[in-house]
């Protein structure tokens, strides 16, 4: 019997199930579009209030589906992110708590644990879990999840284009890139351009063969190095003259191909027809970095563990079901990707491993009171550069609790009432931090949480 089949089968029983009980039937997705960008910030698309940067097309993504106000990342850098949406679960379960390989930074007062590697090839990914229920699996762009044997391909990824243990392009975006997995293309070809050209190459190969498909594109765009096409540089250094703004115009000129980029996947999902069956998801890995962008109202930065840091665009557009321009102001989380789009595909749950995902299909359905629960983060590391020290929080509701591991300090912020985390409630609400920091530290425990500890030699110094 073969997995197409059986995928059949669980449209087919599903739909069948549904009827019978007078239920209102929702299609499960078929083909699922996955666009994972790279350091983009909360505030850095139209759609979330920036007055410079030009993002149309995922603009118009968003008003053909929902846009999530507060969509989260798992982590305020980038593979902890990564391996959270491909195992449904959070960076203190994983292991992998920081970008890889890291920084072991020495000298400074707490001893912290190096991060894992690797995401552990024992992980059921998504990718594994679509693949069981017949879907053709394909990765394109950043993977930065280990060294070899970790790569897309030994996770159930049929294709593999330019995966490898790069955070970044190290010889740029404009070809050659001199990368792992991609041949360099002609000289001067931009990198954004050339995934999104072997991403449509991929779906329109896998289209042909009549069954789903899982495409999972990761832009390595807009991380560092800032380049970008000079027309574009110049549009936006004249828009921010105009406008009398500071802005990094590379990085705009950056969002502006991005956006150009994910118009021409939509452009070809509507030219084939297979938009009305397609699946599409859209965010990113952590908050904007403070070179390239500014995350106002938002609290901090990429590698900061307040809201600028972790707060991210999060866009769903699942064809039948969301409601078009439809707005959720609901937490949601990275790791809750897994458990949602099985449960969109029609696909049985695995609930033994999206230990930290919870499905929340009916918010894409409208169930306005639908409540994933606290959710947490765990960042047990030093990074100067951005600003950034060893600490962990969680979310509940409205409020937020950091907890800071270096000096023992406790912040508290109602999020509803003050977005900039600018009013700090911990000395004023102290039954209500500790509340908070009871539930943080259980569940940190339950996970295995490596909490760091004081380095005894620190003080002789």
């Amino acid at each position: 019997m073969t997995s197409n089949y059986l995928q059949e089968v669980i449209w087919i029983s599903l739909a069948f199930s549904l009827l019978l009980n007078g239920a209102a039937y929702a299609a499960p997705a078929k083909n699922v579009l996955f666009i994972l960008v790279d350091d983009r910030g909360w505030r850095d698309l139209a759609c979330y209030g920036h007055e410079i940067h030009e993002t149309p097309h995922i603009d118009k993504l968003a008003a053909d589906g929902m846009r999530f106000t507060d969509g989260y990342a798992a982590c305020p850098v980038c593979s902890p992110t990564r391996a959270s949406i491909m195992a449904g679960k959070y960076p203190s379960r994983t292991g992998v708590t920081n970008w890889l390989p890291g920084d072991n930074y020495k000298g400074t007062p707490l001893l912290c644990e190096r991060t894992v590697q690797f995401m552990k090839l024992e992980e059921t990914t998504l990718a594994e879990a679509l693949k069981a229920g017949g879907y053709q699996t394909a990765f394109v762009g950043k993977w930065h999840l280990g060294r070899e044997p970790y790569y897309p391909q030994h996770q159930e990824c049929d294709i593999n284009v330019a995966g490898n243990h790069w955070g970044h392009p190290h010889k740029g975006h404009f070809s050659p890139y001199q990368m792992e997995h991609l041949e360099d293309g002609t000289k001067g070809e931009y990198l954004t351009d050339r995934l999104t050209s072997e991403a449509i190459r991929v779906m329109e190969d896998y289209s042909e063969k009549k069954r789903p498909w899982l495409m999972y594109v990761n832009y390595y765009t807009v991380h560092a190095p800032f380049h970008a096409k000079a027309e574009k540089v110049r549009k936006y250094q004249k828009k921010a003259r105009q406008a009398n703004v500071k802005l990094n115009a590379s990085h705009a000129a950056m969002v502006e191909s991005l956006d150009e980029n994910v118009g021409r996947i939509l452009r070809w999902l509507d030219e084939t027809g297979l938009r009305k069956d397609t699946t599409i998801v859209f965010t990113s890995d952590n908050g904007g970095f403070h070179a390239a962008t500014h995350n106002r109202p938002l609290r901090g930065y990429k590698g900061e563990i307040y809201e600028g840091g972790i707060r991210v665009p999060w866009i769903v557009q699942w064809p039948g079901v969301t409601k078009p321009g439809s707005v959720s102001d609901k937490p949601v989380i990275s790791s809750d990707f897994f458990p949602r789009l099985l449960e969109m595909t029609g696909l049985p749950l695995r609930p033994k491993q999206h230990l930290d995902g919870v499905s929340l299909a009916p918010l894409l359905k409208g169930d306005a009171d639908c409540d994933r629960g606290p959710m947490i983060w765990f960042y047990p590391h030093y990074l100067p550069r951005h600003h950034a020290e060893p600490g962990s929080a969680i979310r509940i509701g409205d409020w937020k609790l950091i907890q800071y591991y270096e000096d023992g300090r406790q912040e508290l912020y109602n999020l509803k009432r003050d977005i900039g985390e600018s009013d700090n409630l911990a000395k004023r609400m102290p039954e209500k931090a500790a509340e908070m920091k009871a539930q943080l530290d259980a569940m940190l425990k339950e996970h295995g949480a490596k909490i760091p500890t004081p380095d005894p030699a620190y003080k002789k110094r």
